[in-house]
């Protein structure tokens, strides 16, 4: 799958138990993240991150293949709030008919899958989800395992996880929290960033495979 090709996905996410927080409290978070990804150098975004309704969100990357990198980090920071903070996350890739200045005024395929995925991802145990044109389940598969790793961090080890995502280094880390580095060192095992560093690394390759196996066939 490459931009040429014209895929684009589309990133649907919305709070998880957000009526156990003020508006004031779930406002403040969704905004900070939401300036997060859109700040970041590591996407390309061809709608940024828009809050809608208060408690989700949506954006358009030009690239699918930083969906999950996305969608992963905006967990992490999100869990990195509060005990009970977390969002659920659908990931449509598909065409896009019609892009205006706001995600939620344009249409295409990429944003019916994200759109569908978003109203039916409370069915299944995993918390992000990725809809294609084509039988997806396989990938979703794959994300069960993945969700068995991020439903166990503690606010500690999601702060984190979310600064190894945006390339920070362990010195780094210790010096942004005020903690040691072994503390870090600590964090990082404990949340087992090995295998979802593997995961994140292998996965544009996985996506790109999978979809011109589905594309060939």
């Amino acid at each position: 799958m490459s931009e040429q090709a014209g895929y684009r996905a589309v990133i649907t996410a919305d709070m998880v138990n957000s009526t156990h927080f003020s508006n004031e409290d779930t406002g403040k978070w969704l905004k900070g993240l939401t300036t997060v990804l859109s700040k970041s150098h590591h996407f390309q975004w061809l709608l940024a991150p828009e809050i809608y309704r208060g408690d989700s969100f949506q954006g358009v990357l030009k690239d699918p293949r930083d969906a999950l990198h996305v969608a992963v980090l905006s967990r992490a920071i999100m869990k990195s709030f509060a005990v009970q903070s977390d969002l659920r996350v659908a990931i449509g890739i598909g065409k896009t008919d019609l892009i205006t200045d706001r995600a939620g005024t344009s249409d295409g395929e990429a944003f019916r899958l994200s759109g569908h995925l978003a109203d039916h991802i409370r069915q299944q145990k995993a918390r992000i989800g990725i809809a294609l044109p084509y039988d997806s389940e396989p990938l979703n598969a794959v994300l069960g395992l993945l969700e068995i790793l991020i439903e166990n961090w503690t606010v500690a080890q999601s702060e984190v996880v979310a600064a190894l995502i945006q390339k920070q280094t362990i010195k780094q880390i210790a010096e942004s929290f005020f903690i040691s580095q072994p503390a870090v060192s600590q964090r990082v095992a404990a949340a087992n960033w090995w295998a979802l560093e593997n995961f994140l690394s292998s996965f544009p390759e996985y996506l790109t495979h999978y979809t011109n196996l589905k594309n060939n066939a």
